[in-house]
C-alpha cells in the first residue's frame, strides 16, 4: 500500500514540474509587465520601464529603466547593406566592432530562442568618460525574411541586477500584425 502512496506522489510531481516547466502555473509571473506593440513588432518590457527615444540605425523600438538612464534594450532591424544571410551580418557587424580599442569581447555564442536559431555576442564597450557598458545583442532572422538585433546596454556593474529585464523583453519579442497589408505575420 505504501509503494501505492509513493507512486502517486511521484506521479503528481512529475505533471507539477511538467506545468511549471512549460508556463502553466507561472506563465502569467514570468510574463508581468507592460507591452509595447508598434512598428510591427511586439515585447512585453519591465513594469516601471518607459519606451525611450533611439537615434540607433534601424532603431524600430527602445525601451529604458527611468531609474538609470543608462540601462536600455534597443530593437533594431539589421540595414540591408549587410545582407540577408544571419551569419554573414552578424560576423560583418561584429568585423566593425573589434575595430575600435574600447571594445572588450566577452562572449559570442549561437543558441535556439523560440524555435528560432540566434546568434548572441556579449561584449563591453569603454566609454569616453571612463565607465564602462556592458552589451548583449541577440540577432535573429525572424519569419518576414528580416534581420533584427536586440540589444542590451548597462553598465558593467547593473549587468546581473538588470539580466532578467533583458531576458524578458528577447524571449517575449514578436512580429505583429502587418498594419499596411492587413495580414499576420508570426514569428
Amino acid at each position: 500500500m505504501k509503494w501505492v502512496k509513493t507512486i502517486i506522489t511521484i506521479i503528481l510531481l512529475v505533471l507539477v514540474c511538467v506545468a511549471i516547466y512549460y508556463g502553466g502555473l507561472l506563465g502569467p509571473i514570468m510574463t508581468s509587465g507592460e507591452t509595447y506593440e508598434k512598428n510591427g513588432v511586439t515585447f512585453i518590457y519591465p513594469e516601471g520601464w518607459s519606451e525611450a527615444n533611439s537615434v540607433s540605425e534601424g532603431s524600430i523600438a527602445a525601451v529604458a529603466n527611468p531609474k538609470d538612464a543608462n540601462t536600455s534594450v534597443v530593437i533594431q532591424q539589421v540595414p540591408p547593406e549587410l545582407g540577408n544571410d544571419l551569419q554573414q551580418a552578424y560576423n560583418t557587424n561584429n568585423q566593425g566592432l573589434t575595430q575600435y580599442g574600447n571594445y572588450i569581447r566577452i562572449q559570442e555564442a549561437s543558441s535556439t530562442l523560440n524555435n528560432r536559431s540566434v546568434l548572441i555576442h556579449r561584449y563591453i564597450i569603454n566609454e569616453p568618460d571612463g565607465t564602462q557598458k556592458e552589451h548583449v545583442a541577440t540577432w535573429m532572422k525572424m519569419s518576414d525574411g528580416k534581420l533584427y538585433v536586440v540589444l542590451f546596454s548597462t553598465p558593467v556593474e547593473s549587468y546581473e541586477s538588470q539580466r532578467s529585464n533583458y531576458d524578458k523583453i528577447v524571449h517575449s519579442f514578436k512580429l505583429i500584425k502587418d498594419n499596411e497589408n492587413k495580414k499576420w505575420i508570426f514569428s
